[in-house]
């Protein structure tokens, strides 16, 4: 891609991230890759009587065998009151990930809604706006955050050229990103403050690739 043209359509994201209401910005419009429960996924009445290590154990061994799927765990009630709101103020925040074949980087655009962030192309965003059809879907699933304080975490991968390492990569940085006080600081003013935040040079940190 053409670095010039890349910046300009992440400039009018940020800008049209501040313009829209909420409920435009939710309004994507796409079929679920992933079960919206815990219990379509594994029986609640199984994990209930386990203890937290088990429970986590017991999450990744259920997906460590299925393709295209990316298993994980937060710990801890409150760090997942943070995440949520965070995410409900700073919705958008963009991840630069490197190409397959280690020849420049494309750049995904994620967008929270609710338990759940969507993760599509800065192209498709630009052409395709509400209608962009995810690359990767992160799911929270909370059940469990108040007898267990877990909440089980599951990244689905729809489009083949991600690949696993690179989707875990993925999770891992919008999670810190949203969870330590110097990547929300990013995130924050990527959504707020667009003339403060630093675009090219984050893009060029090697860094911050995925």
């Amino acid at each position: 891609f053409r670095r010039p043209r890349m910046l300009r359509c992440l400039h009018l994201l940020r800008e049209g991230a501040r313009r829209l209401p909420a409920r435009s910005r939710r309004a994507l419009s796409f079929t679920y890759p992933t079960p919206r429960k815990l219990d379509d996924i594994v029986r609640m009445q199984l994990l209930m009587h386990q203890d937290a290590d088990a429970i986590k154990q017991i999450w990744t061994d259920y997906h460590a065998s299925k393709p295209g799927v990316y298993a994980g765990v937060l710990t801890g009630k409150r760090k997942y009151e943070v995440l949520l709101q965070r995410a409900e103020r700073s919705p958008f925040f963009v991840y630069p990930m490197v190409a397959p074949e280690g020849d420049g980087f494309s750049v995904l655009v994620s967008n929270f809604q609710g338990k759940h962030c969507l993760l599509t192309s800065y192209e498709d965003y630009q052409e395709k706006k509400t209608e962009a059809q995810p690359h990767l879907v992160i799911t929270l699933y909370d059940e469990l955050v108040e007898l267990k304080d877990l909440i089980l975490v599951r990244t689905d991968i729809c489009n083949s050229a991600i690949g696993d390492d690179a989707a875990r990569s993925v999770n891992r940085a919008l999670l810190t990103n949203y969870l330590t006080s110097e990547g929300y600081d990013r995130v924050y003013r990527f959504n707020h403050e667009p003339n403060n935040f630093p675009l090219e040079q984050y893009l060029a940190d090697v860094n911050n690739h995925c």
